[in-house]
């Protein structure tokens, strides 16, 4: 039987992709009673996933909630794979690189091989840890205070810390990418972070896949087309693609996966 996380989880997946389900298609479809499924919808609507009406759940298509990294890495896995391959294959020998913290980051991370005198800092603990083995790549953390729902460091320490310092490339993982509101993340200070990490740096890529196009947190870090490239897969909408297009931005399609 799945654990009480999983099976939330897995609500809003079915939620976000059926756009509605109902109290008694999930109790079946969970083999729980309509009472734990009910107990299930008040947390998630509680924590931002869904809203609740009349008896069943709708995506709420408003501020998305914020997950752990362990919650993160159970959605899409499949495709952030894929995107790290696309992400990693951008980084060549003797660049200087950031690593943003993130699943998705992570999987840049895990591809990356056959590079050599390769620098990459990072605000991630896993990330880090993800690169603590790879030949060729000298590793760099920013320090910081560790976010441990997020393992992730920021906070002035790590700021102070990356001001002296100039790359070739950041790679940003984002939680949110709005037309109107632009990239986003969820936590204050790590968009701080995040937006000192691109302005030292001199090529600025954005890793989502498509299921992050319309949806926004609370706090900023670029503007809709204020990035060099954009990884992403065949999922994107059509007006986040052609207004991308329209401003320049370099945009690496990868084929969406199951």
């Amino acid at each position: 039987m799945k654990s009480a996380v999983e099976r939330r989880m897995e609500i809003v997946n079915v939620v976000n992709q059926e756009g509605k389900a109902r109290v008694e298609d999930l109790a079946s479809r969970f083999s729980v009673s309509s009472v734990t499924i009910r107990s299930d919808l008040s947390f998630l609507e509680k924590n931002g996933y869904v809203v609740r009406s009349h008896g069943a759940a709708i995506p709420n298509t408003g501020v998305i909630a914020e997950l752990t990294v362990h919650e993160k890495r159970r959605q899409n896995a499949g495709l952030k794979a894929v995107l790290g391959q696309a992400a990693a294959e951008l980084i060549e020998d003797g660049d200087t690189v950031i690593l943003d913290s993130g699943t998705t980051t992570r999987e840049i991370a895990s591809s990356l091989s056959n590079v050599e005198d390769v620098v990459v800092m990072t605000n991630g603990l896993d990330v880090a840890m993800e690169l603590s083995s790879k030949p060729g790549i000298e590793v760099l953390m920013t320090g910081g205070v560790l976010r441990k729902k997020a393992l992730s460091f920021s906070g002035s320490q790590a700021e102070n810390g990356l001001k002296n310092y100039r790359f070739d490339k950041v790679f940003l993982g984002v939680d949110g990418f709005d037309l109107r509101s632009g990239i986003t993340t969820h936590n204050e200070q790590e968009a701080s972070l995040n937006r000192l990490m691109c302005e030292i740096s001199e090529h600025v890529i954005a890793i989502a896949d498509s299921s992050k196009f319309g949806k926004r947190s609370c706090h900023m870090i670029r503007e809709f087309g204020q990035i060099d490239t954009l990884v992403t897969d065949s999922g994107i909408p059509e007006e986040y693609l052609q207004g991308l297009r329209d401003m320049k931005v370099n945009v690496i399609i990868v084929e969406k996966t199951d």
